[in-house]
């Protein structure tokens, strides 16, 4: 289980670095409003150099509790994550494929549980615990990127136009790594809240795909139960 979870995040990973390449983002409710973190603001339009781009960034910097959603089909399997953070750094992802859930983890208070699907029972591992599972915390890795890509590279953030994206209007970008030519990847975030609503990701060479939609709600997590110790390792 841990082994497909870890495959998979790090699928996530990279579509979230390649498609978005922000600094940080704690994402919120629902509002119409605009709170813009201008050091976040700031930091973009040195690097980004592009208005409308950077107020994105900046707004993502005050936001809170999020929902998202990814996607990804590849070789006749479709991989889906759902990812759930709220303001109080805690984390819940599930992974199923092709509609059969793989992994459930879960970090509260600083402790991760993993669900042993044998009992329904779930695996407590300690703070120090090289082995546990992560769950994605998108905030971290944008904070990572600097609006860079993987390896250093300088990302480029093409203004492509605006087209709906459910009920709202949205900026569409395009995002231009030149270490991943293969790659097309665009991101979608609103004209009044400046929030990120979309992004997508599709590899020519592997014929792979992945959407990544978020929604901004109350989230509750809470530590799962019951809870069982892991089995001893013998040597």
């Amino acid at each position: 289980m841990k082994g497909l979870a870890q495959v998979q995040l790090a699928v996530l990973v990279v579509i979230v670095i390649a498609v978005v390449g922000v600094v940080a983002w704690k994402v919120s409710s629902n509002s119409s409003s605009v709170s813009i973190n201008k050091d976040i603001q700031t930091k973009c339009k040195t690097v980004v150099k592009d208005d409308i781009f950077c107020k994105f960034a900046g707004a993502f910097g005050n936001v809170g509790d999020y929902k998202t959603t990814v996607s990804s089909t590849a070789e006749g399997s479709t991989t889906t994550l759902e990812l759930a953070n709220d303001s109080k750094d805690n984390s819940s992802m599930v992974v199923k494929q092709n509609g059969q859930e793989q992994a459930n983890v879960i970090v509260f208070s600083g402790v991760t549980y993993s669900k042993d699907y044998a009992d329904n029972q779930w695996f407590k591992y300690g703070a120090s615990d090289t082995t546990k599972p992560e769950a994605l915390d998108l905030k971290k890795e944008f904070l990572k990127s600097d609006y860079k890509g993987d390896n250093g590279q300088t990302l480029q953030y093409k203004k492509i136009g605006t087209e709906k994206c459910d009920k709202l209007t949205c900026y569409k970008y395009q995002v231009v790594d030149p270490a991943k030519t293969t790659e097309t990847s665009y991101l979608f975030f609103d004209t009044t809240s400046y929030l990120l609503r979309r992004a997508t990701v599709t590899d020519s060479s592997n014929s792979t795909n992945a959407d990544m939609t978020l929604t901004y709600e109350t989230v509750t997590i809470t530590a799962p139960s019951p809870t069982k110790d892991l089995p001893t390792v013998t040597q």
